[in-house]
């Protein structure tokens, strides 16, 4: 039972592979995490309170190998993805309309409360736009990458799309949940023409929800015009 193989239709493959896409982890990964949840959910319905606990202690070690938090990120940390975020000048910058005017819109076509540009600097994350944040972060207009679900999405170079994240494996502790309000989260990568992720455009819910592929692919199109306004605010500081 150590080493075994898991035959599944063409079909469910191809379902396996397009949600471990879009969670940006392996399907492998998926498989294993899939049997964590029903593995606990068995043992819950049993009343196993040992069996519980060292399934949890199993989901932490899990998830630690795959992503330990505070560790430094390869994709976060690069220095020519850094040197091209810097370049724009937009971290610490002042809310524009042309920002703030793409967040309103994704707020009212996917019907979320909380809507953010985040550009994913080395040991934070500035909102270049945040509309729905509470206070302080509102004002703050950044969070340390301690509360950022952004930088997976740097990491993975992928869009990111939690139901709830309460139940994710990596990202169940993370303190946005508690301090923003993260429940479900869909963000899409700022790719620039040289390949470099400076950070998101994301849509948050307070409550658990299922994102839809329309949705993901609306938040993918307002996303290419977020990047468009980089490229137009970096030009023209450029020429300035």
């Amino acid at each position: 039972m150590r080493a075994t193989t898991v035959r599944f239709s063409e079909d469910l493959w191809q379902l396996l592979e397009d949600e471990s896409t879009a969670q940006g982890i392996s399907g492998a990964q998926f498989v294993r995490d899939a049997t964590i949840v029903r593995l606990a959910y068995l043992a819950g319905r049993r009343g196993d309170s040992d069996a519980e606990q060292s399934i949890e202690a199993i989901a932490e070690r899990a998830a630690g190998r795959h992503h330990r938090p505070g560790a430094p990120s390869s994709a976060v940390h690069d220095p020519e993805r850094l040197s091209e975020l810097h370049h724009t000048l937009l971290l610490d910058s002042p809310p524009q309309e042309s920002f703030d005017r793409l967040t309103r819109l994704t707020s009212t076509v996917l019907n979320v409360p909380i809507a953010l540009v985040s550009l994913v600097d080395s040991d934070r994350q500035f909102f270049k736009s945040c509309l729905g944040l509470p206070q302080p972060w509102a004002a703050q207009r950044q969070t340390p990458l301690s509360h950022s679900f952004c930088q997976h999405v740097v990491e993975s170079r992928r869009p990111l799309v939690i139901s709830d994240a309460r139940e994710h494996p990596v990202l169940r502790d993370n303190p946005s949940i508690r301090d923003l309000g993260v429940i479900a989260y869909a963000g899409v990568p700022l790719i620039t023409p040289t390949g470099h992720v400076l950070g998101t455009l994301c849509a948050i819910d307070h409550e658990p929800r299922h994102w839809t592929t329309e949705q993901i692919e609306i938040l993918s199109n307002l996303a290419g015009s977020v990047l468009s306004e980089i490229q137009l605010n970096t030009a023209q500081h450029n020429q300035g």
